[in-house]
Parts: C-alpha cells; sequence; structure tokens
C-alpha cells in the first residue's frame, strides 16, 4: 500500500511538472509586441539603420497625407513563432492598423529568424489589393531584396505598391535595364535624402513654436498646466495641424482636446495623415505569406 501512494505522488508531482512546462511553453507565438510610439514602423529585428527608419516613416506619412486608400504600417521581428499569418493578423488587430471604420489597414511583417514574409490585408483594402497582388508584392519585391539581405529595398518598394494597387494602380513591369537602374536608385537615394532632412528639419523647426505657444500661455495663467501626455498631444496637433483654422493658443486648445482626443491630436475626421496606426480593424484573414 505504501508503495502505491508512493507512486501515486510520484505520478501527481510529474503530472504537475508537465503542467507548468506546458503553460510556459504556450502555442509557440511570440507576445505581439508595443506599437511604435512614433510612426508606423517597429524594427524589432534591427535589420534598419536609423536612417533607413526616418525614410521609410518619412514615406508613409508622405503616401498617408495623399490618400485614404491605405494604412500601410510595417514590422520586422527575429522569430515570430508559430504561423506567420497569425502572427500577423493578431498583431495588426491589436496595433489597430488603418482608421478606426474604414477597415483600411495593411500590415507588412518579414520573420528574419524563420525567413518567412507577410502582407496582412484589412477587408476594406481586399477589392483594391486583392490576395494575388499582395503574393506578387511578396513574390517578386520582398522575397528577392531580403535574400539579398536589402532589406529597406525591399521594404520601401512594398510600402510604395501597396498603395499603388490600394489606389487602382498597378505596377508597370518593364525590361530590365541595369543603367536605368542604378540611376533610379542614385536618384532615390538623393530625393528620399532630401525629403527626410526636410522631415526632420520641419519637425524639429515646429515643435520649437509649438513649446514657445506653450510657454507663452503659462506665463501668462501661472495656474495653466499641462501633463507631460497633453504636451506631447499639442505638439503632435501643432505639427500636423496648418493653417488659418489651427488652434495655437494651448488654453483654447485645451478643453476641444478632452471633448475630441483625436481630432486635437493631430487626427483628422477622416483619418491621420501621419501615422498608419489609428484605432483599425477588419483583418479577418486577408493578404498572403512567403518565405525567402
Amino acid at each position: 500500500m505504501k508503495r502505491m501512494m508512493d507512486v501515486a505522488r510520484i505520478t501527481g508531482a510529474t503530472a504537475a511538472v508537465v503542467l507548468v512546462l506546458t503553460a510556459c511553453g504556450g502555442s509557440g507565438t511570440e507576445a505581439t509586441p508595443e506599437p511604435p510610439g512614433q510612426g508606423s514602423l517597429v524594427d524589432a529585428a534591427d535589420v534598419l539603420t536609423s536612417g533607413e527608419e526616418q525614410s521609410l516613416n518619412a514615406l508613409i506619412v508622405e503616401r498617408n497625407s495623399a490618400t485614404d486608400a491605405a494604412r500601410v504600417a510595417v514590422l520586422t521581428v527575429d522569430g515570430a513563432g508559430g504561423s506567420i499569418e497569425d502572427y500577423a493578423r493578431s498583431v495588426a488587430t491589436a496595433w489597430g492598423v488603418g482608421d478606426q471604420g474604414a477597415d483600411n489597414g495593411v500590415l507588412i511583417v518579414a520573420d528574419t529568424g524563420e525567413r518567412e514574409l507577410r502582407i496582412e490585408t484589412a477587408d476594406g483594402v481586399r477589392d483594391a489589393l486583392s490576395d494575388d497582388d499582395a503574393e506578387s508584392i511578396i513574390d517578386n519585391v520582398l522575397e528577392p531584396a531580403f535574400a539579398d539581405e536589402e532589406y529597406a529595398r525591399g521594404l520601401t518598394e512594398a510600402v510604395e505598391q501597396v498603395y499603388l494597387y490600394a489606389e487602382g494602380g498597378e505596377p508597370v513591369q518593364e525590361p530590365f535595364n541595369i543603367g536605368l537602374l542604378a540611376a533610379v536608385l542614385a536618384g532615390g537615394v538623393l530625393v528620399i535624402g532630401a525629403l527626410t532632412w526636410w522631415i526632420v528639419a520641419d519637425s524639429r523647426r515646429r515643435r520649437r513654436a509649438a513649446d514657445e505657444e506653450l510657454r507663452t500661455a503659462e506665463k501668462a495663467d501661472l495656474d495653466f498646466r499641462l501633463t507631460d501626455e497633453q504636451r506631447d498631444a499639442y505638439r503632435k496637433y501643432r505639427y500636423r495641424k496648418r493653417g488659418d483654422d489651427a488652434v495655437s493658443n494651448p488654453v483654447v486648445w485645451l478643453p476641444l482636446y478632452a471633448a475630441n482626443p483625436a481630432l486635437y491630436s493631430g487626427g483628422t475626421a477622416g483619418g491621420s495623415s501621419g501615422s498608419s496606426i489609428n484605432g483599425g480593424g477588419g483583418f479577418s484573414g486577408g493578404g498572403a505569406s512567403g518565405s525567402y
């Protein structure tokens, strides 16, 4: 009887250990990364330089300001674990890629650890950017670029093509010309560099102007103080909101922000002209996957 009790205790302990190990192992899928604090890109795999990140974010800002057909975000990871499709859908939903109510989000995920790629599309984009279109971008743009470790080039071209498809266009396949390609790449580097410099300089100038407005308001009313979150929201608002209709007095802005935080932190009624992460949804499984 004592031996049977000992065996039962050992069996029970073994089962408990198995349960703990199983719980720790989980489903094999990595936790969802935090969304970007600014911009529309998280380079968790660390395959981009800071300049390349700035250029890619600047491109997304530029395209978002020109169209509301799509909102593109980018994520690189070093080992997502599990299904790349499930992972991309989970991240896109958790981040809220796209404009709220528009279902126009697109998330490009590159898993450099497993060498897998995914373009996850929300339901509102799929009429213009079909699953076949997403597969074409992966096959013809992302896979060859990532195979050659040209990560920035692949992601930049993929973002461009997503917006092109979403607006009803289609990439034109030209005969390969190495001389023309070199000229285009050289020109593209200069243009992206100039655009990045201008955006950074403009951002700093507008931040200084917003900070001066905040200091003026606080000097005029010693009881007026904003929280750090409110100050950041005011800076974003003054960066994105330009023109005679912009509110340039923080005292007037604060109650408006309290009533409508989304609008008075730099967004618009139809969505954001900057970040692609604006409370979107509608990710029911559209898109395509690939490997390199």
